[in-house]
């Protein structure tokens, strides 16, 4: 008789863990985005931060991300070479600040992926992921055509799901800055809350917790800033547009990178 201790992978367990759909941690994270920070009501933030969680110090700025993101587990380290379709994603994420007893992090309110791997893993780790496509302009300069990404560089993203065009975003690059100069919601804590739901009718949800991620080995790439524009659009399944713009305040790209060991649980709301 097989004991359910006796079976391996982190999710879902099998008899050796190779068709695991996710692998097992630390997690390894390199990102290319291209990022829009802008002014929504204030109210329709708080409205998505439940309790003990409250609205950041400053309460109406969202920051969205058009992302590809390349990806390790440890147990396959190998794996650009095995399969390099299973270590690239393209992600799109809408944070807002957040703070949690006077602590202040950001929080994660919607965020679509192309991959099942990012899908379940980032559920795992409190993220609101669906399905969906993300598109953002790349430049190659070995291209005869194609500039070197600098100063007078244009930039776009945008993200659809189930055939619906969801939004899109610009940046016209003016400057070369710091990674340190970049907004500080951009590098602040997660706190994300993680919530599966009881198979049971009319039972309390079997996982509802708010966590923090522990991250490791931060990798900081180049950031360019400059004049962004950013469009929202309505879907007949989608709430963000609750969070629709009212003032743009800065645009980005820039590459980082980081390793996820775990996290630690906040607050448990079971």
């Amino acid at each position: 008789m097989t004991k359910i201790k006796n079976m391996k992978g982190f999710s879902y367990p099998t008899p050796t863990g190779v068709s695991s759909v996710v692998g097992d941690l630390p997690w390894h994270f390199g990102t290319e985005h291209l990022g829009i920070i802008y002014r929504t009501d204030p109210k329709s933030i708080k409205k998505f931060l439940p309790e003990p969680l409250k609205p950041g110090e400053n309460p109406d700025l969202v920051f969205v991300e058009f992302g590809k993101w390349y990806s390790l587990w440890d147990n396959e380290l190998d794996m650009p070479y095995i399969n390099p379709e299973r270590t690239v994603y393209n992600e799109t994420v809408i944070w807002v600040g957040s703070s949690y007893k006077g602590e202040e992090g950001k929080t994660c309110i919607q965020t679509w992926v192309d991959k099942d791997f990012s899908l379940a893993r980032g559920m795992y780790m409190g993220f609101n992921k669906r399905l969906g496509e993300t598109y953002k302009t790349n430049y190659f300069s070995e291209n005869p055509k194609m500039s070197e990404l600098g100063v007078g560089s244009k930039l776009r993203g945008w993200t659809t799901s189930h055939g619906e065009r969801l939004m899109e975003g610009t940046l016209e690059v003016t400057e070369k800055i710091e990674y340190n100069e970049l907004p500080d919601l951009i590098n602040k804590p997660l706190y994300n809350i993680r919530y599966f739901p009881s198979i049971e009718k009319g039972a309390p949800p079997s996982v509802c917790e708010l966590v923090t991620l522990n991250m490791e080995n931060f990798q900081k790439g180049d950031v360019w800033k400059g004049k962004g524009t950013f469009e929202m659009y309505s879907a007949s399944f989608e709430e963000y547009i609750k969070l629709a713009p009212r003032e743009i305040v800065g645009a980005y790209y820039y590459t980082n990178g980081c390793t996820i060991t775990g996290g630690k649980v906040l607050h448990n709301w079971v």
